[in-house]
């Protein structure tokens, strides 16, 4: 064991052992251990204790006014993303049965965006795709039964819906869609974030933009700078895996 690793372990291994986990490390002669543990998320306070460090203030000198802010840029923040591509762990799959007769559906308030749409009929499913208001106006029959092969959603500001042409033509066909939800709130300070593992350094990085903004004007540019970098790695990163195919004609 080296000289250093004999007075860390004398120096730190009962402090740190009794704050973080109520064990102290052991040093054995081959090296260090590691925590054998994966649940040490950031907390909201800690990533707007963090955020303000980036800003050069310290979090002891935080008033109250402080925190309500943060939480404000906290929830501008995810708003700013949810305009930003596809977040894999904000999508999830929505089912619902269809009522012959009935074209328009309510989507659920928390939906930013329906990504894809089958309906599923006797266990066959058939693409649903997505069209602009304008093409949906320009149908002629908006009334026609069949089987739905396209959908509009109305993105209203409460809560959206889709309409479907054509009009379901009976009661056992269920509709099938992907739609990505916004992130929840940041609420208290102990809670956790909406997000994965992966986007803790983006969404800190993120924040501290925005406080920049506010309280560190001289730091601004440098903390923008670094959260499109922390952002733009964590998209590239946060993607789904597949065989990449041509097709020639």
């Amino acid at each position: 064991m080296s000289v250093w690793g004999a007075r860390w372990g004398a120096r730190w291994g009962n402090r740190w052992g009794s704050v973080l986990g109520g064990v102290s490390p052991t040093v054995p002669e081959s090296g260090y251990v590691t925590s054998g543990t994966y649940a040490d998320d950031l907390r909201v306070g800690d990533a707007i204790d963090e955020a303000f460090e980036r800003c050069g203030i310290d979090p002891a000198l935080l008033t109250l006014r402080h925190l309500h802010s943060a939480r404000r840029s906290f929830q501008l923040l995810f708003s700013d993303w949810a305009n930003k591509n596809i977040k894999l762990w904000t999508v999830d799959l929505v089912t619902a049965s269809l009522t012959a007769g009935t074209a328009t559906y309510l989507v659920d308030k928390h939906t930013v965006s329906v990504l894809e749409m089958m309906v599923r009929r006797q266990g066959v499913d058939t693409p649903v795709y997505p069209m602009s208001r304008d093409e949906y106006m320009r149908i002629p029959n908006k009334t026609h039964r069949g089987l739905p092969t396209k959908f509009y959603l109305n993105r209203k500001r409460v809560q959206p819906d889709f309409t479907l042409w054509h009009v379901p033509d009976n009661s056992t066909d269920v509709i099938l869609y992907y739609r990505m939800n916004r992130l929840q709130d940041a609420g208290a300070m102990f809670n956790g974030m909406d997000v994965p593992y992966r986007w803790l350094e983006a969404t800190t990085a993120g924040l501290a933009e925005k406080l920049a903004l506010k309280y560190a004007p001289d730091r601004f540019a440098a903390l923008k700078m670094e959260a499109k970098e922390k952002f733009d790695s964590a998209f590239d990163e946060d993607r789904e895996r597949h065989d990449t195919q041509f097709s020639f004609s």
